[in-house]
Order: C-alpha cells, then sequence, then structure tokens
C-alpha cells in the first residue's frame, strides 16, 4: 500500500567495538575503560531510540564494524539486539563500507529475518509494502571500492516512497579516502526522495529539496578530531517532497577542544579558574584538549596548569587529555592597571609642552644632534608651536592606546 510519508532513522558509521584514540594520556583509569566501550554504548543508545520511536526502518549506510571481528561476541551482541528491534516490529536495512566490506569481514553469524544486508554484486532493492517504503542500496564487495555505484542504483519505485543507501566520498571531503565516488547529481537525478549516507564522519545536508541528500556522520566520536555531538537523523520522507530530518544525538561520550583566552586575565589563578568554567561535560563521559592562547600579562606555569585542569576535570568525571599553551606576551598588547590608567590620563591633561622639554633648551640640543636630523621633512623643530602640535599629537595617541588597554 502507499503511505503519504515514512519514518525512519538513518545511523552510519557505526565501527563497533573500535578501539578509542588518545586514551593514554587520561590519568583516570576508570574514564578511560569506559571510553572503551562508548561505540557498543552508543549503538545501545540508538536502538533504545528505535524501541521507543517504532520507525517505519532502520537505516544503516555502512561501516558497522570497524574491520574483521576478533571474536564471535561483536557479532552475537549485534545480533542480539537486531532481535530486540525484531520483536519491536522494527526492520533494518544494512549496505556494507569500507571497513566492513563482505571481503573484510570473514566471521558470520545468524542474523534475524528483520535484518537485511543488502548484495554487493549489485544494487537491490527492498520494499515494504505495509508502509509504503522502498530501500535501494548496494554494500561494498571490497574494502577500495572506486567506482560509481549510484550510477547503476535503479529507478523509484511508482507510488511508495522512495530512498537510496550508499556508503560514498560523494565528491571527495578531505581525511576520507575516495571510495564510490560519484557527484551530488548522480544522487538526486536517481529520483529518490531521500538519500541515506555514509563514509564521511561529519553530519552534513548536501541537497535539502526537492530530492534530499545527507550524511548522518559517525554515531560515536572516536578521538578529537571527532568532537561535537553524534548521533543519527530521524527522518520523516514524503514522496516527491523535501526530507524533514532531526538530529538525535546518541553518543555516550563526547571529544572537545576548549580554547581559553588569557587576553584579559589578571594571573594564573584566574587562568585556571577560566579553564575549568569551559569545561561542560553536558551529562556524557567527556575528553576535553584545553589550548591556552592570547597574550599574558603575567608568568604563565604550563606544568601548573595541566595539573591543576587535569584535577578539575577529574573532580566532575572529565577527562583531560592534553592542556596547550600558546601565550605570546606583547608589550602593546598588556594592558594598564584602572588606576595607573587614570594617572597617564591626568598627567596629559595637565602638561604643557614646557614641562616634557624645556624650550628654552631647544637650541642647544639642535646645536648638539643637528638641525637636518631632528628636523623630518617639512617640520621645523626649532619652532615652539610646531613642537606643541606634535605633542598634542603624540599625547592624544597616548590617551587612545591607555583608554583601550593598549599600552
Amino acid at each position: 500500500m502507499s503511505s503519504d510519508h515514512v519514518r525512519v532513522v538513518h545511523a552510519a558509521d557505526i565501527h563497533l567495538d573500535s578501539p578509542m584514540q588518545g586514551l593514554g594520556t587520561l590519568e583516570d583509569r576508570d574514564l578511560a575503560s569506559a571510553l572503551r566501550l562508548s561505540t557498543r554504548r552508543a549503538f545501545d543508545a540508538l536502538v533504545q531510540h528505535c524501541l521507543e520511536a517504532r520507525p517505519d526502518a532502520l537505516l544503516i549506510a555502512g561501516d558497522l564494524y570497524d574491520g574483521d571481528w576478533r571474536d564471535y561476541a561483536t557479532g552475537a551482541y549485534f545480533a542480539a539486539r537486531m532481535s530486540d528491534l525484531g520483536d519491536a516490529g522494527v526492520p533494518v536495512v544494512i549496505v556494507r563500507g569500507n571497513h566492513d566490506a563482505q571481503s573484510v569481514i570473514r566471521r558470520a553469524v545468524t542474523l534475524p529475518p528483520n535484518v537485511h544486508v543488502l548484495s554487493a554484486d549489485a544494487p537491490q532493492t527492498v520494499t515494504f509494502d505495509d508502509v509504503g517504503l522502498a530501500v535501494h542500496g548496494q554494500s561494498f564487495a571490497t574494502r577500495a571500492v572506486v567506482t560509481n555505484l549510484a550510477q547503476a542504483y535503479p529507478d523509484p519505485v511508482p507510488g511508495l516512497c522512495n530512498i537510496g543507501v550508499l556508503h560514498t566520498s560523494v565528491a571527495g571531503y578531505a581525511g576520507h579516502d575516495p571510495y564510490a565516488p560519484c557527484d551530488l547529481v548522480d544522487l538526486t537525478g536517481r529520483g529518490y526522495d531521500y538519500f541515506a549516507l555514509g563514509h564521511v564522519h561529519a553530519r552534513e545536508i548536501l541537497s535539502p529539496a526537492p530530492h534530499t541528500v545527507a550524511f548522518s556522520g559517525n554515531l560515536q566520536g572516536r578521538h578529537v578530531r571527532e568532537a561535537g555531538p553524534k548521533g543519527a537523523w530521524s527522518a520523516t520522507v514524503r514522496p516527491a517532497a523535501p526530507a524533514a530530518l532531526d538530529f538525535v544525538a546518541l553518543d555516550v561520550a563526547r571529544w572537545q577542544t576548549v580554547t581559553v583566552s588569557a587576553d584579559d586575565l589578571a594571573d594564573m589563578g584566574e587562568l585556571v579558574a577560566a579553564a575549568g568554567v569551559a569545561l561542560d561535560a553536558d551529562g556524557r563521559l567527556l575528553v576535553v584538549r584545553v589550548q591556552v592562547v592570547g597574550h599574558a600579562t603575567f608568568t604563565c606555569e604550563p606544568e601548573r596548569l595541566e595539573a591543576e585542569v587535569r584535577a578539575h576535570g577529574a573532580r566532575r568525571t572529565i577527562g583531560v587529555s592534553a592542556v596547550g599553551v600558546d601565550l605570546h606576551p606583547d608589550p602593546l598588547r598588556t594592558a594598564l592597571p584602572a588606576h595607573q590608567r587614570t594617572q597617564l590620563a591626568d598627567a596629559i591633561a595637565g602638561a604643557e609642552a614646557g614641562a616634557l622639554l624645556d624650550l628654552a633648551d631647544l637650541p642647544m640640543l639642535l646645536s648638539e644632534l643637528g638641525h637636518d636630523y631632528l628636523r623630518p621633512a617639512g617640520l621645523d623643530l626649532r619652532d615652539p608651536g610646531t613642537l606643541e602640535e606634535l605633542l598634542a599629537e603624540a599625547a592624544g595617541e597616548l590617551q587612545q592606546r591607555a583608554d583601550g588597554g593598549l599600552l
């Protein structure tokens, strides 16, 4: 039967049981142990979301696994979670990517009937007539697929919502191998109502309308370069209309880089406090790299700073992976204390040319240094009026620097 819309959850790049990177620098061993389980716990959160939302299908766009399993435990865990979705009536459609290509995963377990792993030999279509949905996709046969798979995807099935699932670099992304490369027009030109993509670990909508194309990003960040919220798209898909996408954060651990400016801070105590305020766990396991930048009016003690920031993080179950310091003392960026700025302003206001330089001594000075040396082009420093003008101009610039904290 046809439907005016379907609801799907689009996830990708789960990398189940993948090792986390950068945990060796964490002092909290319990936190490090918990982080090592985060890809599995994030997948639990994905399954729980599907059990609560009851979408018409869960779509996984490649790299469910991080590579061949070390043992059968990874596959057995996945099959058990799929059985939970099967009991709830939620079908699952999967394409393999470069990390879990058909040639990469050598072991296998029996999957429940609600799970459809699409063929690596040619594009395959699975239809769910009860909800009006057709899902098209093709798995990777080998790790390095360099052909354009999208060009061979079939035409839409009339009367159904049509969704394509593909693991691809599209036109190319920095840091991602150019697998199953294609142009955006290859995807929008299929005429599908939604294209669910995987491979790129950043969440992005490539085409909002009329044929929606999107990367969900990976489900769980695994190192500091995969920072920020991670999760899946909850998509409401209608025939011949833009899909409505809602991001669902499902990560259980989050990587974050915090930048702390020292420009307006007076001492090490204020710097440590500012770094502590910047740490926000948001109820999740958090691993933070702290980077201190700017111009300091005080001497920074990196070893003390790192020790205090790590201690502050430990009290809040926040792992601090590193503390970097990139400070540049610059006299032109050193702010005068308020009372000194006031004193300077008073001195400038009360100054007269004769108070700073006795004009009676000027002829002798000119004689000693040489008139040509002291007189720039167009200025006669023997003229008291010229000197007063220069003094007024310098005083104005000095006052401006003092008011702006640039002294």
